[in-house]
Order: structure tokens, then C-alpha cells, then sequence
């Protein structure tokens, strides 16, 4: 007698749980997974960063990216892109310093970042960034120096 009271007990038991399952088995929503265009961009936030800063010092901004060691990501459908912050800096310093206009900058950088090369063309930030990057370079404090000849 005391066995069937013990299998009676286990099967209300089961039961219960099996209720308690179906419950929450109705109260989930569906799921859709589709192919929706992801699209992580780190850069874009440092240059917003850059361009908003009222004087941009490479010094301190190295200094801190160096302290750190942060790496900015660009990803996509097609590819993921991955640079130190540094790395990207300094491109973006020598890139600069290279350049005498901001369509020969985007250009420039364009061509040393070919995965980003839509991206780089098509954000007018990027030409913003080179007036505010500029003046921080070796060239560009040279030519604010007053002709003196």
C-alpha cells in the first residue's frame, strides 16, 4: 500500500511539472533571425572625438591610448577590421602631415585602409577631422609660423 502511495505521489508529481512546462512553453514569442546589415564602428566614434575637441593634442591623445591598449573595431557583412588605437592615431597624425587638403587627405587614408575605403569616402566627418588634426601636425605648425621673408 505505502509503494502505490509513493507512485500515485511521483506521477501527480511529474504531472505537475509537466503542466508547469507547458505554461511556459505558451508564454515565449518567436524568434526571427534574419540578415540584418551588423555594423560595429569603433572609428567613427574616435573621430567624432577628434573632431569635436577644440584643440587635438596627438601627444596626449597617444599617451592615453597607449595607457589603454584599447583596439577599435569596424565590422560588417563583408569583413571584420581591427587596429590599435595607437596604430590608428599615428595613421591618421602621418596621413595628415602628408597631406596639404582634406580631399587629399581622405584620399590618402583611403589608400592605407582599403577595407574602409566606402566608409572613409562617403563620411564628410573625415574632412571635418583634417581641419581639427591638421594644425596639430609637424606641417601644419609650420605653416601657421608668420612669413617672415
Amino acid at each position: 500500500m505505502k509503494t502505490y502511495i509513493n507512485i500515485t505521489a511521483a506521477l501527480v508529481f511529474l504531472l505537475s511539472i509537466q503542466s508547469n512546462a507547458q505554461v511556459f512553453k505558451d508564454q515565449l514569442d518567436e524568434i526571427y533571425l534574419g540578415s540584418a546589415k551588423a555594423e560595429l564602428n569603433d572609428f567613427i566614434l574616435l573621430n567624432s572625438e577628434i573632431s569635436n575637441s577644440d584643440r587635438f593634442k596627438f601627444s596626449k591623445a597617444l599617451r592615453a591610448a597607449r595607457n589603454g591598449q584599447d583596439s577599435l573595431v569596424f565590422m560588417s557583412d563583408k569583413y571584420r577590421l581591427t587596429l590599435t588605437e595607437v596604430e590608428y592615431l599615428k595613421l591618421i597624425r602621418r596621413t595628415a602631415n602628408q597631406s596639404s587638403d582634406s580631399t587629399e587627405f581622405v584620399a590618402k587614408l583611403s589608400a592605407e585602409l582599403p577595407n574602409l575605403k566606402e566608409v572613409i569616402e562617403s563620411d564628410a566627418s573625415y574632412v571635418d577631422m583634417y581641419d581639427k588634426v591638421r594644425p596639430a601636425t609637424f606641417y601644419g605648425r609650420i605653416e601657421a609660423l608668420p612669413d617672415v621673408l
